[in-house]
């Protein structure tokens, strides 16, 4: 689909009027819920157990990029889990490194003695699965057998567009994509022994997913500084180790890489009748749309150019041409919604405090993960809830003790459904036009 000419938000989210602004307590699915929750039970009965066995193997003492790696486990299956994925990849992606892996030694499992208990927490087939991604190089099978044949984000952005935005049918996705996975599978050499592994389609679909899921929860500028992603094409291939962990907490470059990777679920991961053979992620519209490397790199900078210098409200003018620009440039990330709402709220511009509100309940929702990683997913989401709630009932703090007093969010004793979660990009596509006050034309800050 190709993006809107102008950095604009139609008023009501497209589903409403002016005057009867989304209400976003009722868009938050019940798995959502749930998680925000820490109703884990909820979630799956077994999952209480399945983090005390992680905890009792010490996996909670263990670093891992911006948390534990406990924690990196559970977000990883939450993400999976909001993404509709079947019981064995969620299970495999709670304990996804669990015997090391070709990216980290995290070796809380041995595979020499271990794979028996595993297997009994687990299942047959979800040890065999975690066992097949800790073995498998995952960067030359991601990297070099898929990502480096496919068309790039460009090509693809320039694809789509010439088609007319009509990419997200599998017949008009271009032949090298579909192509690009023989049906019997990718052969990639055990990281241990050498030996030939073979990697059926499905397994190879399952793998993206959860890499998709694992980078968009542990992925921040400090890897960017390390890796010297300056080009934005995560290809891990800069040496500046010595880069101070954890840095200026930027958001990192990673949108692009992942747009990628879901267009290859979409086309390439399908089976013989040509749908996925897993549900796609609710993020990027369903992966039908890409996000270019260029594109990601002016939403970052002009968002964090808004956060980091014109937070104050005398500057609030250049920052609102800022996060419009940051949203025109990348409309999958939440946060400039959430920072625009704040904006508009404190001016009084309900429908379209009520429009960007909306917008960030929805694309956190469909993440299951905060982008700007400064501050947890479940704090971004509650704000943006605070804000919708706020927008729809025209009223916004005027003192900043008024401000400290803000918190609560509706419908707190409403019973809720917790039903698997496969596409939320519906809901997003719905509210993907633009507001009245934002029609100001594309600035570029």
């Amino acid at each position: 689909m190709p993006k809107p000419e102008h950095p604009e938000c139609e008023v009501g989210g497209g589903s409403g009027s002016a005057s009867e602004p989304c209400n976003a307590k009722s868009i938050v699915p019940g798995i959502v819920r749930a998680f925000l929750r820490g109703d884990l039970s909820r979630v799956d009965s077994r999952l209480p157990k399945w983090l005390d066995v992680l905890a009792s193997v010490g996996a909670g003492e263990c670093w891992h990029k911006k948390s534990s790696f406990k924690s990196h486990l559970f977000e990883v299956y939450k993400i999976c889990k909001i993404w509709g994925q079947d019981d064995d990849v969620c299970k495999c992606a709670l304990f996804h490194s669990a015997y090391s892996n070709s990216y980290v030694n995290l070796a809380i499992f041995k595979e020499s003695t271990d794979r028996s208990r595993l297997r009994e927490e687990v299942g047959p087939s979800t040890e065999e699965l975690i066992h097949t991604f800790c073995v498998v190089p995952r960067h030359n099978l991601i990297y070099d057998d898929l990502l480096a044949r496919a068309p790039s984000a460009e090509e693809l952005a320039v694809l789509d567009a010439a088609a007319g935005g009509a990419m997200s049918g599998t017949a008009l996705a271009p032949p090298s994509l579909r192509r690009l996975i023989p049906p019997e599978g990718v052969t990639v050499r055990h990281i241990k022994t050498g030996e030939p592994v073979t990697v059926d389609r499905l397994t190879v679909a399952r793998f993206l997913v959860m890499t998709m899921a694992d980078f968009c929860e542990q992925l921040f500028s400090w890897q960017d500084a390390m890796f010297e992603n300056h080009d934005g094409r995560l290809s891990y291939a800069g040496a500046n180790h010595g880069s101070l962990w954890p840095g200026a907490c930027k958001p990192g470059l990673w949108h692009s890489a992942l747009s990628r990777m879901g267009a290859l679920l979409r086309f390439a991961c399908t089976g013989p009748d040509g749908r996925p053979l897993v549900p796609l992620p609710p993020v990027f519209e369903g992966c039908t749309q890409v996000v270019t490397e260029a594109d990601q790199l002016a939403a970052r900078d002009a968002y964090w150019s808004a956060v980091s210098e014109h937070s104050e409200p005398a500057q609030h003018d250049d920052a609102l041409r800022l996060l419009r620009t940051a949203c025109w440039h990348n409309p999958h990330v939440a946060e400039p919604h959430v920072l625009l709402a704040q904006i508009y709220c404190q001016r009084r511009q309900w429908a379209d405090a009520a429009c960007h509100a909306d917008r960030a309940v929805r694309l956190l929702g469909c993440w299951g993960t905060s982008w700007d990683k400064r501050m947890p997913w479940d704090a971004w989401m509650a704000m943006a809830r605070v804000l919708a709630h706020g927008a729809v009932q025209e009223v916004w703090p005027a003192t900043s003790f008024g401000m400290l007093n803000l918190g609560l969010v509706p419908g707190l004793d409403e019973p809720y459904e917790v039903e698997e979660q496969t596409s939320m990009e519906g809901q997003v596509a719905d509210n993907d036009s633009k507001t009245q006050s934002d029609r100001e034309g594309r600035v570029v800050g």
